[in-house]
């Protein structure tokens, strides 16, 4: 096609064309840019997230190990205790429990006039036991439970004693 230089409409065309073009450069240079730009917040927002995760977890680890610590801390050893009656006035007390307890002590304010043997700072193993006597008198009649204590159980817990 041969051009007509003093053909107008062709120069327009030529020109507007161009003009499209440029424009169309111009426009794609400029969305390259603000891929650009995108693909790295993408990547910053990632890296952000992934640090985010890992101090959740951590945050997460760390409570779960304090609690776990605080829990073998406070927690009392796992002792339980039965009160066996052996006759009128002999007493067996058992550690039923999964540990064994040391420092294993009545408490002596509510106990008869009459207390032989009765624990103070002994040691009774898992399934073990420590025989005592009781015997009620007048003035000092039989309780009707014993308070005991032992090493990680300062608070004194009640045991009822049985019936005869």
């Amino acid at each position: 096609m041969d051009i007509d230089w003093g053909d107008a409409p062709a120069w327009v065309a030529i020109a507007v064309s161009l003009m499209f073009s440029i424009a169309a450069f111009v426009v794609s240079i400029k969305g390259l840019t603000w891929q650009r730009m995108a693909a790295e917040a993408a990547v910053t927002s990632a890296n952000a997230d992934e640090q985010a995760l890992a101090l959740a977890q951590l945050q997460h680890e760390l409570e779960q190990a304090r609690s776990e610590r605080s829990e073998r801390l406070s927690e009392p050893p796992k002792v339980e205790w039965r009160l066996e009656r052996r006759g009128k006035q002999k007493f067996v007390l058992r550690n039923v429990g999964t540990e064994m307890a040391t420092g294993v002590t009545m408490d002596r304010s509510n106990l008869p006039y009459i207390a032989h043997e009765a624990p103070s700072g002994v040691a009774v193993r898992v399934g073990g036991s420590h025989e005592f006597l009781l015997a009620g008198t007048m003035g000092h009649p039989m309780p009707n439970e014993v308070w005991l204590s032992w090493d990680g159980q300062e608070e004194p817990v009640a045991l009822p004693i049985p019936g005869y």
